[in-house]
Parts: C-alpha cells; structure tokens; sequence
C-alpha cells in the first residue's frame, strides 16, 4: 500500500511539474516576456528622450558612448543608432559605423521597417525607439537594441519550478488521505492527462482533455489552452517560414543558408537560375563547396575552419569568383551573414552576379584608354602604360600633315580613313618594345627602344609612303620631334616641349625637328605676354609717357605724342616686344581701343583741371585704323568725352597692310573734316612712301629717325631729304623730323624749312607729371585753356 502510494505521490509530482511546465511555455512565458519588454521599452524611450537632446546638438560621440555602454549591459547582442535613411551613425561595433543597417543586421533592418514596437525571434527580443527631432513628432534617428532573453525567462521558469515544487510537495503532505480515497478517480483523471500531454507530444495537436465539473476542471481547461496556444504558434510559425521562403524566392540575389559543416540547408529560386540548377532538391545537403571553383576550395575550407578568419569575412562584401553547374566560372559580390540556433550556428550567403558591372567596366576603361578611331593607346593610355615600362627610351611625337585639307575636299570619312591607314602603316614599322599613341587629331607618338639609326631608317620608309584609301591614293607626309624618355613623370612634359618644337617646321614637310628649347622659351613667354597684356587692358596696367614736338622756327612745345608703356611685375616690357606680340595674337583692336580711351580720358581731365593743352597724338595701325567699327570708336570717344577734335590727332603706321585705298582715302576725309588730324608715321621706310602719299588726302608726314640719320651722313642723302622737305612744302604737307639727337640734325632740319621736330636732343618721352611741367613753363605754347 504504501509503494502504491509513493508511486501515487511520485505521479502526481511528475504531472504537477510537467503541467506547470507547459503552463510557463504557454502563460507565463508570455506574461514574463511581455515584463521584459515593458521594462527594456520604457529604458529605451527613456534613451531616445536624451539622445534626441545630444543628436540636436551635433555630439555624436555620447551617442556613440551610449551605443558601447548599452552593448556591455548582460544579454545585450547588438545596439545601433540609425538615421532616418537606416544608415548606422553608432554601433557597439565600430566598423559598421557609416553602413547601411541591411548590410550589416537584415533582421534588424526589417524589424524596424515593420513598425512594431518589438519583436521576439529565436529568444533574440528586438526593441527600436524613435528619437524626435526637437519640438516636433518627427522621428531623426532610431534607437535598436537586441537583447538575447533566453537566460531571463530560464532563470524565471527555474524560480516557477522550484516554487511549484515547493507547493506541490506541500500539496502532497496534506493531500495524501484525500488520493488515497480518491486514487481512483485521481488516477483515471491523471492517465487521461497523460495520454492528452503525450499524444500532443507525438504530434497529435487537435487533441484535447474532457472539461468536467471536478477538481481537475480548471488543470483540464489549462492544458486545453495550452494544446490550442501551440497550436496556433505552430500554424504561425510555419506560415513565418513559408512567408521567409516566399521573400527568399522574389529576392533578385541567389540567398543559400547552410550549417557549420557547409551543408546546404536552403537556397532560394535566384539561386537555381544563377547557377544553372532546375530544383533545390539538386542543392540541398549538397556541401556548398559545389558552388566554388576547385582552385579556391581549399582557401574556402580554411576560412571557415578557423574562427579568426571566418571573423574577417563575416559581413563584409566581397568580390569574389563562383562556378555554375556547367563549369564555367564568374564574378559574384557575396556577403556571409551569421545567426545563432538553440544548437548551433547557421549561415547565410547573398549573392549578385557581376558579369555585366565587369563588361561594362572593360568597357569604359577601353574608352578611357584607347582611341576609338585607330584603336591605339590615347594619352591616358600611353602614360599608363609607361608606368611600367623600363627608361631610357626614345619617343618620337609625329604632326600628319594635310589632313584638315583632306577633310574639306574628300570630307571627313576619308580623313579618318587617312588616320586609320596611316596608323596600318605605323604598326608595320619594326622597331624593339614599339608603342603606339594617337594624342590628337593628327598627332601620334611612337615609343621604343631601337637605336636612332634603326629609328630612322624605319621612319624614312613611311615618308611619301602609298595610302590606299577607297579609290585613291594618298601620300603619306609629316613631320616629326624626337627625343630621349628619362622616365614617365616627364611624359607631359617631353610632349609639350615637341608639339611647341613641331610649330617651327614652318610650313615644311617630312622634317624631323628636335627640342630647342630657346624657342621654348619665346613661345612660353609670348603666351605669358599675351595673358598678362590681356589681364593689363582689361584691369588700366597700361600708362603712357608723352614726347613732345616742337616748332622747328621758335622750338616751343607744339603738340606730343602718346606712347603706351608697360610694367609687369617691376620689370619694363619695351613696346618693341609687346606690340608685336599683340598683332600676331589678335590683340591690335584691343589695344587700339585702349590707346583711343585713355588719351580722349587724359585731355577732359586736362581741360576740367584748366590746364594748358597741346594736341596729343596717337599711333594706330592702318589695318585696324580704317575699318568702320575703328572709326565709330574713335568719333564715340571724343562725343562720350566731349574734346574739341583738334586736340586729337591720329599717327598711322603700317600702310602696306591697306587693301582698298579708296575706302582708306574716305575716312581719312571723314577724319579730316572732323578736325582729327592724320599723319603718315615712319615716312621713307617700309610702305610709307611716295605712292602713299600720291594715293591718299595726306597733309601731315612724318620723316622716319633712321631716314635721318642715313640721310645726314652723305651728301646725296642730304639731296634726297631736301627734296622731299620740297616735295612737301609743294604738295601744302607738314612735315615733322623724328629721331633729331643731335645739335648738326636739328640745324640742317631748320634750314630745310621742316615744320615740326622731335626728338632726344629737345626731349625724351617724359612721364605724364614732367610732361605737364613742360607744358606749363612753356612761355609761347601753342594751346588752348578751356574752362567747363
């Protein structure tokens, strides 16, 4: 009797346990989870409450305090800061800082797309609080934590066991009398209860145990609850994994998860067309080792055989390469994510196929690298590829010639076709380690390591070398630079130096120049002189000094004029270097104007200040001169200034540039009549001579310095002068001697009745404060005061 009752006593325990168990599974696991979640919720809210204040005021560092704070808080996985965009601004792991949350925690990142306030996956609790921006209900950042809960609810589930166990052995004390009367029943009942709890077990889950009015009621109702609450997990849980199944196949990337082992456990559809496969039957528990090709294997087999490097690929994207069902192999970015079981750790591998990013990439690099047309290295390419090439060696930079020519009479399809059967001929020279470049349009370069005499016997056997293009035949002509490579770094500069060398062909054909870097120098400073004469007119860098003419009779300042001067940079630029330059640059209308402003300026400042005034002239070229914008500008600026015309007078210089004389000859009368005075400057020399004089309405010339000097030397030079200060006075022309330095120049000019002097012997060119000086002292001079 008392076995039976012990054994009674040691079932009733066993069931009690085993009820109170399933109750905790059911009830009390869900009221202990919900206590966890309230109180993780209310600290977390409380977080986002002070963060909100440390993200308004820029100090990320708390927040990345509080991120490695929270992380070494027990149970504590993972705790991220996200932005509102789901990238991670703190984390307790540094480096996924700046990441976007899918790429590092996919569970996390569609837990807080999903807008619940928790979630709860393999005992892992998901908690997120929005962190409000400052005044508003708007959420700047979220805070994420993933706290593992399964050693809270075991501890509580212990502390309910041991409590039950406590109550069920006091139940037992004094209820002991009451099973032995009732065993019976009791024992009815309880077997009931275990075949209930044992088929539910075995999977019979529609199973339940009859509710009667006894003292087993409310036990049975319990169980009952509890058999329909796992049941309904259960239809939850495998509707959660036919839905994460549904996710996987729509997924664009091939998804595979395996165990420790790399055991396939399951692959998703992108999978199967990825890697040439028709079902998943084919891949599961297949060793994901199929995947790679035999090469990486074992490379792949170390990695995760040892933990530090299994660490090192973990989240992190790489570019790496994999092999299909066929054999053939190709680029993939793969990313390994890692979750923990009950058991053990699984793993998940997202997959991209890359074989269009690496064509498209070739792609572009050809295009960066080569030259569409001839299909050789462009400059980037040439220079990419000197990178590893072995120094010294010679470069050849070659100039085609005629091909804009081609171009115009064949049109441009031929021209290429010029280009590419050129290049044809390049490549069949033979020279050692040759490379080829097109650089521009009709510049090619030629590298290698030949000597100079192979070098020029194969260049001379493309000189007038046949070009078979469609119907014709073309000739092959250009012209080339050649020098010695050091090094790459001198690449750009090796080639400037020999397309500036390349210009001083002059015209010529099939000539091989070298680099001179004397004429490097001129061309450099001549591009200087332009930009800086530019930047001078446009800014007022320009001045003028003013030499005075005088009357040859009574030598008192007569008129003067205006030459342009220029400083750069302390250093005096002579005109004798500028304005050349600026004529062969398009700079003359320019500077032309500049002259016509600045003078026109200076006498209405003269005349409000009452200063005495002599006319001022000025030097203008008779290419520039007669065009009509040239005209307007001149008739603008005496009306924008309002100077009387007379105190203007125009030096014209150049004369054998005028194309139509009769259109000359009517602006110089329109000049005249205005009161602007015309002079022919530098008479005697160039195209100033007697036919300018006889096809224009000249009335003023100028006798050029070096006629005066020649003339003065020898008698017949004096005849020659005499009879042209005769020719002069005949034709009613003033006359004005340059370039007087001397005391037996200036008599002779007299004595030949010479209207005007000027020169160094009376006075130099004098900057504009001296030259009002003179005029000032000038007892007789003759001018005008006008007061406005």
């Amino acid at each position: 009797m008392k076995i039976k009752l012990w054994l009674f006593a040691l079932v009733g325990i066993a069931v009690s346990m085993l009820v109170v168990g399933i109750f905790f599974l059911t009830v009390v696991e869900k009221v202990a989870i919900k206590n966890i979640v309230e109180q993780e919720q209310a600290l977390l809210e409380h977080q986002a409450e002070l963060m909100a204040s440390n993200l308004s005021h820029g100090d990320i560092e708390q927040v990345k305090n509080w991120a490695t704070l929270t992380a070494e808080l027990q149970n504590v996985r993972s705790t991220y800061v996200v932005s509102h965009d789901k990238a991670v601004i703190a984390s307790n792991t540094i480096s996924h800082e700046g990441q976007q949350l899918l790429d590092i925690d996919s569970a996390a990142f569609i837990f807080l797309g999903s807008d619940k306030l928790y979630k709860i996956d393999d005992y892992v609790l998901y908690l997120a609080a929005p962190v409000l921006e400052k005044g508003t209900k708007n959420a700047s950042h979220y805070l994420v934590l993933e706290k593992y809960i399964y050693p809270e609810l075991h501890h509580f589930a212990v502390q309910v066991q041991y409590t039950t166990l406590i109550a069920t052995i006091i139940f037992l004390v004094f209820s002991t009398s009451y099973f032995v009367v009732m065993r019976n029943g009791y024992i009815f009942k309880l077997k009931q209860f275990c075949a209930a709890i044992t088929g539910f077990n075995d999977g019979k889950t529609a199973i339940r145990i009859s509710e009667d009015k006894d003292i087993f009621y409310r036990l049975a109702c319990t169980l009952n609850d509890s058999f329909a609450l796992n049941e309904h997990l259960s239809e939850m849980l495998d509707e959660k994994a036919n839905l994460a199944n549904l996710v996987s196949d729509l997924a664009p990337d091939a998804v595979i998860e395996t165990n420790e082992q790399g055991t396939i456990l399951k692959v998703n559809n992108s999978c199967l067309s990825l890697f040439g496969y028709n079902t998943k039957e084919e891949l599961i528990d297949q060793n994901i080792a199929i995947f790679i090709p035999p090469k990486y294997q074992k490379m792949h087999h170390d990695s995760f055989m040892k933990s530090h490097n299994l660490e090192s690929v973990l989240k992190t994207i790489r570019n790496v390469e994999a092999m299909r069902q066929n054999g053939t192999v190709f680029p993939v970015e793969i990313t390994i994510s890692r979750y923990h079981t009950l058991k053990n750790n699984h793993f998940v591998a997202f997959i991209r196929d890359r074989t269009q990013e690496f064509a498209d990439k070739e792609a572009i690099e050809h295009l960066a690298y080569f030259d569409q047309l001839t299909e050789l290295y462009n400059r980037n390419g040439i220079k990419a590829h000197l990178k590893s090439a072995y120094f010294p060696m010679q470069i050849s930079v070659i100039e085609l010639l005629y091909l804009r020519d081609i171009n115009d009479i064949h049109g441009q399809h031929i021209g290429d076709c010029y280009l590419q059967a050129f290049t044809k001929a390049l490549k069949e020279i033979a020279l050692d380690n040759m490379q080829l470049a097109r650089i521009g349009t009709s510049k090619f370069i030629v590298c290698h390591h030949a000597g100079g005499k192979e070098e020029i016997k194969q260049m001379r056997s493309l000189i007038n070398k046949e070009l078979v293009i469609q119907n014709m035949v073309l000739k092959a002509k250009f012209n080339r630079c050649i020098s010695s490579l050091d090094c790459a770094d001198s690449f750009d500069s090796i080639v400037e130096q020999s397309e500036l060398s390349l210009r001083g062909a002059n015209g010529e054909v099939n000539k091989v120049v070298r680099i001179d870097p004397e004429f490097h120098k001129n061309v450099k400073r001549e591009a200087t002189l332009k930009r800086e004469l530019i930047n001078a007119l446009e800014n007022d860098g320009l001045y003028f000094q003013y030499q005075p003419k005088f009357d040859a009779k009574t030598l008192k300042v007569k008129s003067a004029e205006a030459l342009i001067r220029w400083t750069l940079d302390g250093n005096f630029i002579s005109p004798a270097e500028f304005i050349p330059i600026a004529e062969k640059k398009g700079l003359m209308p320019l500077v032309d104007r500049y002259v016509i402003h600045s003078v026109c300026k200076q006498i209405r400042s003269w005349i409000n200040l009452g200063k005495p005034i002599v006319p001022i002239s000025i030097n203008l070229s008779a290419r520039h001169l007669f065009e009509q914008t040239t005209i307007a500008y001149i008739f603008q600026k005496v009306g924008e200034f309002d100077i009387p015309h007379n105190f203007l007078e125009i030096e014209v210089t150049e004369y054998g540039l005028i194309k139509d004389y009769k259109k000359t000859a009517i602006n110089m009368m329109r000049l005249e009549q205005a009161g602007i005075e015309v002079a022919i400057d530098d008479y005697g020399t160039g195209n100033a001579n007697l036919e300018t004089v006889l096809s224009l309405p000249i009335k003023h010339l100028k006798i050029d310095q070096s006629f005066i000097k020649l003339g003065m030397k020898t008698d017949k030079g004096k005849v020659v002068l005499e009879n042209i200060f005769s020719l002069a006075k005949s034709l009613k022309v003033k006359t004005t001697a340059e370039g007087v330095e001397n005391q037996e120049q200036l008599d002779y000019v007299k004595e030949a009745q010479c209207d005007d002097i000027q020169g160094f012997l009376l006075s130099k060119p004098l900057p504009l404060e001296a030259f009002e000086v003179l005029i000032c002292d000038s007892e007789k001079a003759n001018t005008t005061i006008l007061q406005r």
